[in-house]
């Protein structure tokens, strides 16, 4: 299988798309390389391919660095895309055929983050193809506030994630990140509910491979103990260690995630 890509003499060049999917890591830092508008337009339509039926995913991009600078993104990032559930959007197709909204707004977001999630993979691929480098925001939901106010964004549309792209700075070396053996993540037939062992195997994996490659030494990223003393030094704080530390403190922000929806107008009561 195959996807295509310009190089910057604009001749075509092969990728194999297995390829793209098994070397794609995360960048955080890029050159001082604009974007083309034609190079987004390409993405963005490799996007909205995807197989999603409600068609409740908008994006709204940007290259304003002043705008970029207020949300507080890597601040060599050329471009910033954000991905709604969009039923602003579904609404206005309702009134246009006549139709009440009578739904259950909780399976609406369910089915607009499945929807959301599928562009995304598929500008993530497309970006890669074309040279270019990316990194997920995933707190992006509790910046809808701020979202909201940069672009315009009305209710009944939510930023479900946030993504900064450009192209690589190549002294920004980024190791392609370890996975669960997939043995224990694909099953056949019935799922496997992991022995005590196999989870061993799961955290070994992603525990070594991690340190190995000094992951959150590089980034400086060691979540700090809300109670007792940290005995974990950065050369032995894992991938499991971080993990746990992040869903085990308490809430990462003052307001939860149904109160800023109920906020954008979904009634989740």
């Amino acid at each position: 299988m195959w996807c295509f890509s310009m190089d910057e003499e604009n001749e075509v060049i092969e990728h194999d798309l297995f390829k793209v999917m098994h070397t794609r890591r995360s960048i955080r830092k890029w050159l001082d390389k604009e974007v083309p508008g034609d190079v987004i337009e390409k993405i963005l339509s490799a996007g909205i391919r995807a197989p999603f039926a409600y068609q409740s995913c908008s994006i709204v991009y940007t290259r304003d660095k002043e705008k970029m600078k207020k949300l507080r993104v890597f601040p060599t990032a050329k471009l910033y895309m954000v991905f709604f559930i969009d039923f602003n959007r579904m609404e206005k197709i309702l009134k246009q055929r006549n139709y009440t909204y009578d739904f259950d707004d909780s399976m609406l977001l369910w089915l607009g983050v499945q929807d959301v999630s599928l562009v995304v993979e598929n500008v993530i691929l497309a970006a890669d193809a074309l040279g270019l480098g990316s990194v997920l925001l995933g707190g992006t939901p509790f910046q809808v506030d701020k979202i909201a106010e940069i672009f315009n964004v009305p209710k009944k549309t939510f930023p479900v994630v946030s993504m900064c792209l450009g192209y690589p700075d190549p002294e920004h070396k980024m190791h392609i990140r370890p996975r669960y053996p997939l043995k224990h993540t694909a099953f056949e037939d019935r799922y496997n509910d992991l022995s005590e062992e196999e989870i061993k195997e799961c955290m070994k994996a992603m525990d070594e491979g991690y340190i190995t490659q000094g992951y959150y030494i590089k980034l400086g990223a060691k979540i700090p103990l809300k109670e007792g003393r940290d005995e974990i030094g950065m050369d032995k704080y894992s991938w499991s260690e971080h993990i746990s530390r992040k869903i085990t403190q308490g809430s990462w922000y003052d307001e939860s995630l149904l109160s800023l929806l109920r906020k954008q107008g979904f009634n989740l009561d």
